[in-house]
């Protein structure tokens, strides 16, 4: 079976926008290079230099599919200057599968206003470093020669008839890789297509459908963050939330009726004024005002707290239904501060939850759950 070839990048903020400044520098190189080849495309026997730019242009295109496109990114990283160069530049090459593409991910980000109402996993976790500007000529910047380039790794995809990671299994999607330093991490497949989580509604997805963890649920389009508990956006609010004990002294899960809190609220200390709102918090504040209903998924695991949810799955994190937020209060915290709380109902019609609790998940997928760290 063929590898498959990706950039092993951090996950953090600052790694990305370092993976980001080097990766738009060698873009532009790759443009300057073709471009002195009089038009000529790439071709097997060209110079290593000029084949290792055009695979990492590649792989880079490809990686930035996979994140979540904001005003923040778009502008420090030049992000519109950077797609323009691969596609309206005529003074440069690129291949055609190249600027194929970039037009993609142009037509992608601009359907989605570039993330300008979407909601982010930590408003305080932005890019900080100075824009960088695209410049197509041969002079590496600072920026660029101070960034540690993410190396190139290649991983085998899994089979697909492997009971775990296959066409069938619960990791389904979703591949491993190694990076330099051996440490074994999981991404999602590329070569199989994600479901888009940005969509109001069941999505397709059956109540009561498990996912063996946030990953997995990303890549089925149940829920569209891989570790933030609010996706959606501030204009037409949430498609989904995911409840756990993380918050158990702010929430209250009652089943049927859901107190969610707003993102800050364990940290605020003022009791007149509750902590500013999180892009998560006003997607839910839009979704009261929207009436678009809001996927439910219930994340479980070691219930070590006297107070445990009893509507938590075991393990994993289960598809719970459609809920409708219909309210919001104020409460105070443990630190005496103001917090919002949403009042969330589930829509009626759906499979009971306690008949959720006794079949998902099954035992088999318990016992899949412990067999992933084996790898394929």
């Amino acid at each position: 079976m063929a590898t498959i070839k990706l950039f092993a990048v951090g996950s953090t903020e600052a790694q990305q926008a370092k993976h980001m400044i080097q990766q738009n520098y060698e873009i532009a190189l790759l443009g300057v290079t073709s471009g002195k080849r009089l038009g000529r495309a790439a071709r097997p026997e060209d110079s290593p230099h000029f084949k290792g730019l055009l695979e990492k242009g590649r792989l880079y295109l490809q990686w930035l599919d996979t994140i979540e496109m904001t005003p923040d990114i778009k502008e420090k990283r030049s992000m519109v200057k950077l797609l323009e160069t691969i596609i309206d530049n005529p003074q440069l090459f690129f291949p055609d599968d190249m600027v194929a593409s970039a037009m993609e991910l142009r037509n992608k980000w601009e359907r989605e206003n570039w993330g300008s109402n979407a909601v982010v996993e930590d408003d305080t976790d932005s890019i900080s470093q100075d824009s960088e500007e695209l410049v197509p000529d041969a002079t590496v910047t600072a920026s660029a020669e101070g960034a540690q380039e993410a190396t190139i790794v290649q991983s085998e995809p899994p089979p697909s008839d492997h009971p775990i990671y296959g066409d069938q299994g619960i990791m389904h999607g979703i591949m491993i890789i190694r990076g330099p330093t051996g440490r074994k991490t999981y991404r999602l497949n590329p070569r199989i297509p994600q479901r888009s989580a940005k969509v109001f509604g069941h999505n397709g997805i059956a109540v009561g459908t498990w996912f063996a963890n946030q990953l997995v649920a990303l890549h089925r389009g149940a829920h569209g963050s891989r570790m933030g508990g609010i996706a959606g956006t501030t204009d037409l609010g949430a498609y989904s939330i995911v409840v756990s004990n993380n918050y158990e002294d702010l929430d209250n899960d009652k089943g049927e009726t859901l107190y969610y809190s707003g993102s800050n609220s364990h940290n605020n200390r003022d009791p007149m004024v509750p902590a500013p709102s999180s892009t998560g918090t006003k997607a839910l504040k839009a979704s009261i005002r929207t009436r678009h209903p809001v996927r439910v998924l219930r994340s479980g695991g070691q219930q070590n707290s006297s107070r445990a949810n009893a509507w938590l799955p075991d393990c994993g994190l289960r598809y719970d239904g459609l809920y409708q937020v219909v309210a919001l209060r104020e409460r105070i915290n443990k630190k005496g501060g103001l917090y919002e709380q949403f009042v969330l109902r589930r829509e009626p019609g759906q499979t009971p939850l306690d008949e959720l609790q006794r079949t998902s998940p099954t035992t088999q997928q318990k016992l899949d759950l412990t067999a992933i760290q084996q790898g394929y």
